[in-house]
């Protein structure tokens, strides 16, 4: 289904009811990467939507802060004329969960966070070795004709750092934007009951960021799945349903 949200036409998903759910995909994700999990919560409403500049939605008209992302699922769910439940969030997703209940703008009774972003990350010495080899190898391309590679190497160079500005596309001044934010201040501002759900072997954002989230919120219980990665939502959904649901 399409609704038109501030001139920005967003696809999404509506299905079940009871209690209201809105799921909040991560980046270069889509409401699809619930498909497997959102069946497995058979009693609630449950609202899935591809934000801007993700799946079929429209991108924004400028470069958006996490800030807009809040401010735009506010209105969303004003548009639709719901009142959220549990928001569930995973990674980006997690990043605007964070922002909007920590900062009041989003309301809901209870939180779920999947693998989330949003804390800035202790600085390791590889990742300053390998900062320093990026900007050493961008200098050394600048000569033509090492200006035919200077993309292909910087883009193997951050991805070693694991950055995903490479495959931001148009979308590469919002992901600035939006990693550059550490939510931390925001974390600590929420009260209400939070999941959070992590995959033991996540590499993106490791259970150590989400250990410290646990310590941030207050009322907040971690869950570990094993023999899981990033995107534990897919890789485990039986289970990861199964926490959600005990949990609410």
């Amino acid at each position: 289904m399409k609704v038109i949200v501030e001139n920005i036409a967003v696809e999404y998903v509506e299905t079940g009811a009871g209690p209201v759910i809105l799921m909040l995909h991560g980046w270069k994700d889509s409401l699809n990467t619930y498909d497997a999990v959102a069946p497995l919560l058979p009693s609630y409403r449950i609202v899935r939507l591809d934000m801007p500049g993700f799946g079929a939605s429209d991108s924004p008209k400028k470069a958006w802060g996490v800030g807009e992302y809040v401010d735009f699922v506010k209105k969303f769910t004003e548009k639709l004329a719901i009142s959220p439940d549990v928001i569930i969030g995973h990674s980006f997703g997690g990043r605007v969960a964070i922002k909007g209940v920590g900062s009041g703008v989003l309301q809901p009774k209870k939180l779920v966070l999947i693998a989330a972003a949003g804390l800035a990350q202790r600085p390791t010495l590889s990742n300053h070795v390998l900062a320093g080899i990026a900007k050493i190898g961008r200098l050394a391309t600048s000569i033509p004709p090492l200006t035919l590679w200077q993309n292909a190497l910087r883009r193997k160079l951050y991805g070693a750092l694991g950055s995903d500005y490479f495959n931001a596309g148009s979308l590469k001044e919002t992901f600035k934007k939006v990693v550059s934010e550490d939510l931390s201040e925001f974390a600590a501002k929420i009260t209400i009951p939070t999941l959070l759900i992590w995959g033991r072997n996540d590499a993106s954002t490791p259970l150590s960021q989400g250990e410290r989230i646990h310590e941030l919120i207050e009322r907040s219980q971690l869950d570990i799945v094993m023999n899981a990665g990033h995107f534990v939502h897919k890789e485990k959904p039986a289970e990861v349903a199964a926490l959600i649901q005990s949990f609410l």
